[in-house]
């Protein structure tokens, strides 16, 4: 809308301009100046805070419409000829009715506009009758096209709608666990070359049950919203946060050598360890890591970095479990535990 008003007063500014460098500038340039003057209001109340969209465009319609009413007017009082301009205004006022507006209104607005125009031609020197008639054809034509426009919108947010619901965990906003399984086959078919790079950790909330027992199952819903907003804003481009199961989250992260990926679950390890959430004692994560070079298929992927987020729990939780590289051995914890503990919940 804020658009469309400052485009309007973009071109009722240059039009006003070319008028002044006519004959008789004040003349002519007294033409433009209302129309610059309306689109300046628009463009004022789209950056009002208070002004919502709805009333922006009921306002919009009822200008114009007052607009050509008082172009009509002048021609009924002069009979002066009937312009284009006065057959694209009242086209103008049909496309954004059938567009803003619910089809009953915006059929009685337009139908008034049309019996305004006939009223018009009926007193012009020059009626422009084959302008008039054409313009009878176009608006039922608008009205098709907007109603149809306005359908194929409707369905289209519909299916996206859908979609999301289909493939987002409707708690975290994540993807859910049939999406996540496909991302995974997906990535894995595009690292079938470079299995190095393609990286799977599993992600378990440390001593989750303790928290829905003893605080109840909303703050649990609080806790894991906040660790999968933790661990998606960690994701390097391309990777993907799932909710696996219950407390357990499945993080994909493509092209990372390994010291990349190890530094990225550290850094997602202490983003959890920083959440301060009220009444919730501090949470913590444990993490296994495993690479889709070490595993024939991504069934066996899962189950490996599930192996090393279980050796991660029993050596004390709030820790990474992974492959070894250079600056990492691998199969022993790399993070160290804030609570021993050597049970998985």
């Amino acid at each position: 809308m804020q658009l469309l008003a400052a485009l309007a007063t973009a071109v009722n500014g240059a039009v006003l301009l070319y008028l002044w460098l006519q004959a008789d500038p004040q003349r002519q340039a007294d033409r433009a100046l209302p129309a610059l003057l309306v689109s300046l209001t628009l463009l004022a109340l789209t950056l009002w805070p208070r002004a919502t969209l709805h009333s922006l465009h009921r306002l919009s319609v009822l200008i114009l419409l007052t607009w050509f009413a008082s172009n009509v007017y002048n021609v009924t009082l002069t009979a002066r000829p009937i312009t284009s301009g006065l057959l694209i205004h009242l086209i103008l006022i049909a496309l954004f009715s059938f567009t803003w507006l619910t089809v009953r209104p915006a059929a009685l607005l337009v139908a008034a506009g049309y019996a305004l125009l006939i009223a018009a031609a009926l007193t012009s020197r020059q009626p422009d009758v084959p302008g008039v008639i054409l313009t009878a054809f176009t608006l039922p034509v608008i009205w098709y096209l907007t109603q149809h426009g306005l359908t194929v919108n409707r369905e289209r947010i519909r299916n996206e709608t859908l979609q999301t619901l289909a493939t987002t965990d409707p708690l975290t906003g994540i993807l859910n666990r049939r999406a996540g399984q496909a991302a995974l086959d997906t990535a894995a078919a595009v690292h079938a070359h470079h299995p190095q790079h393609l990286w799977a950790a599993l992600i378990d909330i440390d001593h989750f049950k303790r928290v829905n027992d003893d605080l109840g199952h909303q703050t649990g819903d609080t806790v894991l919203v906040a660790v999968a907003g933790a661990l998606q804003a960690a994701l390097p481009p391309g990777g993907a946060a799932i909710r696996w199961g219950g407390e357990e989250f499945l993080l994909l992260l493509p092209d990372q050598t390994p010291e990349q990926a190890h530094t990225r679950l550290h850094d997602m390890l202490g983003r959890v360890r920083t959440l301060r959430l009220p009444g919730v004692p501090p949470v913590t994560i444990s993490a296994g890591l495993a690479t889709l070079r070490e595993a024939p298929s991504t069934l066996a992927l899962i189950d490996l970095a599930d192996r090393r987020l279980y050796e991660a729990k029993a050596a004390g939780r709030d820790r990474l479990t992974g492959p070894p590289t250079p600056t990492h051995n691998g199969g022993l914890p790399d993070t160290p535990a804030t609570t021993p503990d050597d049970a998985r919940p």
